[in-house]
């Protein structure tokens, strides 16, 4: 759990100023007193602190996919191993290391596959979302 990934997407963007930096914890349960949840687009989720306004993750609706801040750990092994939507990236910013860097393009023909797949599925069993 060292390898850090990196969203340069416009959204994360806003959310935090700058490029967004997640861990992959799939299936992870994140709860908490200040915890705020809020659908951020038509398919994910994010959360921040409701007492100091930490951004703690982003996860899809439909899966067990979770991406947590980077910046909640302590660890000092940590690596910058993939930017996401990096051709979305402001030319105001570069990483120096060396990582696996994705497209907008990659990113769609990776995931709408699995979100259509999931939306069938739920509209066929008519399944709630899931509920993290």
């Amino acid at each position: 759990m060292n390898d850090v990934g990196v969203c340069h997407c416009r959204m994360c963007r806003r959310w935090g100023g700058g490029p967004w930096m997640a861990l992959q914890a799939p299936g992870s349960l994140v709860s908490g007193d200040t915890l705020v949840v809020y659908r951020s687009s038509g398919f994910a989720e994010r959360a921040f602190c409701g007492r100091c306004g930490a951004h703690i993750f982003h996860r899809p609706q439909d899966g067990p996919e979770q991406a947590i801040s980077a910046g909640l750990f302590n660890i000092t092994s940590l690596q910058v191993k993939r930017e996401i939507f990096y051709d979305a990236k402001p030319p105001y910013y570069r990483f120096e290391t060396a990582s696996e860097k994705r497209s907008t393009a990659s990113m769609a023909r990776e995931w709408l596959p699995r979100i259509l797949h999931r939306r069938i599925v739920r509209w066929l069993t008519k399944a709630p979302a899931p509920r993290h």
